[in-house]
């Protein structure tokens, strides 16, 4: 009896050995094959070809909605109204393409929730425009400034150009409402340069640097934020409003840049665009340089019968076909196209179980931050 006792506990030590020894020869293959990937090369494709270019082209947007601005408050005019919304149209666009960079100097800006948190809250806007008394800079104006903001002050709820214009104009408080429009674009423009600037001077060379996986790497940092984004657009783009989050109940007056009326689907789009663009290392002249994608086909990732890249590319596809489908204004279409809108949620679904799960597995990334279901 002793005997095979004895011989019972050798057998499960040789197995646990085995067992060791084959986990290790898995590490082993697996550091190999990721070391010999050229992140160096990924990351200044990123900082150099897509993050930084990006910015800048936003930032110049930006700039030209505040000259567009002042041109209006000079002289008050339809054209230079409709002439400034196109601008704000532009500008709020290109925000969909640095969104997703919420890492290093945008997060110390917390880019998201100064620029973009909506539903905007008209109640909030109208008090400080009454009062002329308030600070952007504190936590219960977020949802009062940014573009949502600057989309109810420029738009306007069931205005005509002719009494939108006088708000600006005749109104008893003009003068008040032009300082807050200013205050709004001025918060962008100043948080915008800093971000730029800091890129740009050091975080560039910080980011590149980086060439880890572990929780607070860059290439953590990005695959994070670029799965907060996904989550964004799912939620706040399109389920909310659709009614995902409440019961089925349509939420038409939570659709982004709601007072504009026809860009929450071309938001939306610019949006998706952006996420394979980082996704792919697409720099922001349409260049398809070193990505993800690329990382994942060394590192040889499958899905069932299939390579991950793949799948991924395909679901890109099938997820811009679906959106393309949803006709604007989307505070229309979560009524009477609820089933096209349904449609594109559920690809954006698919989606992001290939970024935030598969992904990230394969590439040893931890998913750290929580599900956004929406600014």
């Amino acid at each position: 009896m002793k005997l095979k006792g004895n011989i019972f506990i050798l057998s499960v030590i040789l197995t646990t050995l085995i067992f060791i020894a084959c986990d290790k020869k898995k590490i082993d293959k697996k550091d190999e094959e990721d070391t010999s990937f050229d992140k160096p090369a990924m990351l200044t494709n990123y900082s150099e070809n897509v993050i930084v270019p990006n910015f800048q082209s936003f930032k110049i947007s930006i700039d030209s909605l505040v000259t567009s601005f002042n041109t209006f408050i000079q002289n008050k005019s339809v054209a230079n109204l409709t002439s400034l919304r196109q601008k704000y149209i532009t500008a709020t666009s290109k925000f969909q393409h640095i969104s997703t960079f919420e890492f290093g100097p945008s997060e110390s800006e917390i880019v998201r929730s100064n620029f973009n948190t909506y539903p905007t809250n008209t109640l909030t806007i109208n008090s400080n425009i009454t009062s002329g008394s308030y600070n952007l800079g504190t936590v219960s104006n977020l949802d009062a400034k940014g573009f949502p903001a600057l989309d109810y002050l420029l738009f306007g709820k069931n205005e005509t150009d002719a009494s939108l214009i006088a708000l600006f104009d005749t109104d008893a408080k003009a003068a008040n409402r032009i300082a807050y429009a200013n205050a709004c674009l001025s918060d962008i423009q100043s948080k915008t340069n800093s971000i730029l600037s800091n890129w740009n001077s050091s975080y560039k060379n910080t980011f590149t640097s980086s060439t880890g996986s572990q929780i607070g790497s860059s290439l953590g940092l990005m695959v994070n934020q670029l799965n907060f984004e996904v989550d964004l657009l799912k939620n706040a783009k399109i389920g909310i409003p659709l009614g995902k989050k409440s019961l089925g109940a349509t939420l038409p007056e939570k659709c982004e840049s709601y007072y504009a009326n026809n860009i929450s689907v071309k938001l939306a789009k610019e949006c998706l665009l952006n996420i394979e663009d980082v996704y792919l290392g697409r720099s922001a002249t349409g260049v398809n340089g070193k990505g993800l994608d690329d990382y994942l086909e060394h590192l040889k990732a499958q899905h069932g019968s299939e390579s991950l890249n793949k799948a991924i590319q395909d679901q890109f596809a099938i997820a811009k076909t679906k959106l393309d489908l949803v006709a604007e204004p989307l505070s229309s279409s979560v009524n009477n196209a609820t089933s096209t809108v349904d449609a594109a949620y559920i690809e954006m679904v698919k989606l992001l179980v290939l970024l935030k799960t598969d992904m990230p597995s394969a590439l040893g990334i931890v998913i750290t931050y929580q599900d956004g279901d929406g600014d």
